[in-house]
């Protein structure tokens, strides 16, 4: 927004030495940049619309409405509520003891600090502001969406969404409420320097690393399957 003022005031000042054809050309640039900043401005609203409307109005409904079977089965939702609490509270207490830290736990190895990571998962993407946030709500919606129809025997495959929802949850929380994630997990090993990374972060890794697993080790084989279905025809 800066630039775009500068940008502006140099156009402003610099259009009254100009003849005729030029001065329409200038103002059709203001206005294409004014447009483009006023839909970066829609998309970031509607984004934060879109992500408010599902995690305090359609989330809450849900697990209301179904709290039965949440608890009957291992529920995605419910245990992506329970990651997202945990990592809400991890981050408030380094938040609220920043001054403290860092804090040396293991020397040499492990380290408590507070980052704020305004990129993706690591630090990686720094410059990256909107896509990470349209991302982030684009995965919880559409895993949230498939796990409503998943059996109830997929339990491994249920825990591995419930810790990718929640994972993305607790990091799409900070990217909102303060425009960067909140890191503070520092581990060394030598001369290097692991990226520092959170709970959420965590979640997401080993939500991943499970549904690896389950999709590639776990699952049957579908050929396997319809081998012992013709066996167990021709055996009738």
């Amino acid at each position: 927004m800066i630039f775009m003022q500068i940008y502006l005031q140099i156009l402003f000042t610099n259009m009254r030495k100009l003849p005729k054809r030029l001065k329409i050309l200038h103002r059709y640039l203001i206005l294409r940049t004014v447009m483009k900043e006023i839909s970066k401005a829609l998309a970031c609203i509607v984004t934060l619309i879109l992500s408010g409307l599902y995690s305090l109005v359609m989330y809450p409904l849900y697990l209301c409405r179904n709290l039965g079977y949440h608890f009957r089965s291992p529920s995605v939702l419910l245990y992506a509520t329970i990651f997202f609490i945990v990592d809400r509270y991890t981050k408030l207490l380094v938040v609220n003891h920043s001054h403290q830290l860092p804090i040396k736990v293991i020397d040499d190895l492990f380290t408590l600090t507070y980052v704020k990571n305004p990129g993706v998962a690591f630090g990686w993407f720094p410059d990256w502001r909107l896509p990470p946030i349209i991302m982030a709500l684009t995965m919880i919606i559409i895993i949230s969406y498939y796990s409503l129809k998943l059996p109830e025997e997929e339990r491994l495959t249920r825990w591995s969404l419930a810790l990718l929802v929640g994972g993305a949850i607790g990091n799409l929380y900070d990217r909102v409420v303060y425009g960067f994630v909140v890191d503070f997990f520092l581990f060394h090993f030598g001369s290097f320097d692991f990226p520092v990374f959170n709970i959420a972060d965590i979640a997401i890794d080993v939500g991943v690393f499970m549904l690896f697993v389950d999709i590639f080790f776990l699952s049957p084989d579908e050929d396997e399957e319809n081998n012992n279905e013709s066996l167990a025809s021709t055996s009738a």
